[in-house]
């Protein structure tokens, strides 16, 4: 009896186990490459959203990331190569009722055209994801669903 005990015990511990081990082993699991890439240049973005709405005579003084919202996607170039953006949504001055839905936008990390199955430039540490800038800053009106 006391070995079937210890061997049920085991057996309903060990998807625990498993989700324990992969988090020491990836990190943050449930982030996706796109939302890494925003949590480790989150300093750098913040200032270019900041000097981005600065020059439209906002007042801005801070902007909080929302965790887990960056989505990134190709558009389609068409006969031409396309480009990589990621799509995510901050608040800003410590005010969730004001959120705002920011563009990055990635130029050197086209794709051909015609592709059937768009690359992932994450796994091409080079130029690809080096080069970004703010595209576009758009401002809600509505109440952030993130409170």
């Amino acid at each position: 009896m006391l070995k079937s005990n210890k061997l049920i015990i085991f057996l309903i511990s060990l998807p625990f186990l498993m989700d324990i081990v992969f988090y020491l082993r990836n990190g943050h699991p449930g982030y996706s490459d796109d939302s890494n890439f925003v949590r480790n240049h989150e300093a750098t973005v913040k200032e270019e959203i900041i000097a981005h709405l600065a020059q439209e005579k906002q007042d801005i003084k801070s902007v909080t990331l929302l965790p887990n919202t960056a989505r990134g996607e190709y558009d389609n170039g068409g006969d031409v190569s396309g480009n990589y953006h990621i799509y995510f949504t901050a608040y800003v001055n410590h005010n969730r009722e004001r959120t705002i839905s920011v563009e990055l936008f990635f130029p050197d990390a086209s794709i051909p055209p015609f592709t059937l199955f768009p690359p992932n430039p994450y796994k091409d540490k080079g130029k690809k994801m080096a080069n970004w800038y703010v595209e576009r800053i758009e401002e809600s009106e509505k109440a952030s669903k993130y409170e």
